[in-house]
């Protein structure tokens, strides 16, 4: 039994006039008409005190013992919205909550072969949301237009809308190679996804070396170890430079002052600047020419932080330090 069904047989059964209800729940007789008809649903706030008054259970009211089809679920869900967007027609947010919400339902009747026109909907109200006050707002259905656009094919608009999201938004580059591939323009869409790549590897390469760096200001020896293999095992598997690599081993090294084992991570990295990095899977980025007149800028700062830091004390006191070293500076100073 639908739910305009079960309104109107509990009311009968009640003995209840659709005046008498409606006084009841504070609506009017118009509306439990309407309801009565299947022309309109209860907001769902009434929805508590309708089932108390009918003496049923929401799931009876709902008809939720039976299997409802995917046009009334649809139907249901989008008469609420479409009755608080009534209520609230200049709240943007609301507008962009419920076409997330309808795009959710057209997802879920995707298998079905009569679908309500839900899609088309929350369209509309991305489209309108895109021009909100609330840049968050803004960007978000932008977002979702471009997405959409690329989806349909239609790149002329998808390259408009794309033009609305900001440089350092999250999805620009990936909807960008999207669009580029329906675009034929391969190189292009290789290059921006390698760019993505590349950037959220460093991210969380960094981001991993913040972790490191909390575990050992907290005394946390063994914390730190696991953050440090963190590091070093995610800048390998994304394909990062052995520098990149070496920072959190070298890193831990010297707070714990080991000293031969943080002299052989340092003369690994300083090998890794000093030589070129192939990177197997950024093929389709430019590659830095690390020349002998832009390696001395690279070095320099390091070494002379070596020099001169307290802190590394212990480690030029380490045999071999200066045969490690004096190579490199070799680099920076010229010949002497």
């Amino acid at each position: 039994m639908k739910i305009n069904d079960v309104i109107r047989t509990r009311r009968q059964a009640l003995g209840l006039t659709q005046e008498a209800l409606a006084q009841r729940l504070g609506v009017s007789a118009p509306a439990v008409n309407k309801w009565e008809k299947g022309l309109n649903y209860p907001d769902i706030t009434l929805l508590p005190v309708l089932a108390r008054t009918l003496g049923v259970d929401l799931n009876t009211l709902l008809s939720f013992q039976e299997d409802l089809s995917d046009q009334e679920i649809g139907a249901f869900l989008n008469t609420l919205a479409q009755d608080k967007l009534r209520d609230f027609p200049n709240n943007d947010r609301l507008a962009y909550s419920v076409a997330g919400m309808l795009e959710g339902l057209d997802v879920l009747f995707a298998s079905g072969d009569t679908r309500p026109p839900l899609q088309e909907t929350a369209f509309q109200l991305y489209q309108r949301c895109a021009g909100s006050a609330d840049p968050q707002i803004r960007e978000a259905s932008a977002c979702r237009m471009a997405a959409r656009c690329i989806h349909q094919g239609d790149t002329e608009e998808a390259e408009r809308w794309l033009t609305h999201l900001s440089p350092s938004h999250p999805q620009r580059g990936e909807l960008t190679a999207s669009l580029r591939r329906k675009q034929g323009r391969q190189e292009e869409a290789w290059t921006l996804l390698e760019q993505e790549l590349f950037s959220r590897a460093h991210s969380l390469e960094t981001l991993l070396l913040h972790l490191l760096d909390l575990s050992l200001e907290e005394g946390d020896q063994e914390q730190a170890q696991v953050f440090c293999q963190a590091a070093e095992n995610t800048a390998a598997a994304l394909g990062l430079s052995d520098y990149a690599a070496l920072s959190a081993p070298l890193q831990l090294a010297m707070v714990q002052k080991d000293g031969p084992k943080a002299l052989t991570l340092l003369d690994r990295l300083l090998h890794s600047l000093s030589h070129p990095w192939v990177p197997a899977l950024y093929r389709h980025l430019p590659r830095k020419n690390e020349t002998e007149e832009t390696l001395p800028l690279l070095l320099r700062p390091l070494l002379d932080q070596l020099q001169q830091d307290p802190d590394y004390a212990f480690l030029r006191a380490q045999p071999g330090y200066d045969a490690v070293i004096s190579p490199y500076r070799a680099l920076v100073t010229g010949p002497q």
